[in-house]
C-alpha cells in the first residue's frame, strides 16, 4: 500500500468516528508525531545557532581542544 493509499484509508477511517474523545486523542496522538520529526536546528534561538556554527568552523579548521583543557585556560578549572 502506496502512503497515499495509507493517507485515504486514514482519512475515510477518522470521517466515520463519531466519538469525541477518540478523535481528541488521535488528534494528540498525530501531534506527537509530527513534533517528534520536526529538526530541532528550527527550535533553536540564533544566537545559540551561532555559537554552534562557530564551533564547527573552529573544528573544521583543526582549531579545537580538550574539555578539560579549555576549562582550565579560559576559567582556572583544575581536574
Amino acid at each position: 500500500m502506496s502512503k497515499n493509499d495509507l493517507k485515504s484509508s486514514l482519512h475515510a477511517l477518522i470521517e466515520g468516528i463519531e466519538d469525541t474523545a477518540v478523535l481528541q486523542a488521535y488528534l494528540i496522538l498525530l501531534s506527537r508525531e509530527v513534533k517528534s520529526q520536526e529538526d530541532f536546528w528550527e527550535t533553536i534561538d540564533s544566537k545559540t545557532k551561532l555559537a554552534i556554527e562557530e564551533g564547527l568552523a573552529d573544528f573544521a579548521q583543526g582549531r579545537d581542544q580538550d574539555f578539560f583543557q579549555y576549562m582550565k585556560t579560559a576559567h582556572g578549572v583544575e581536574r
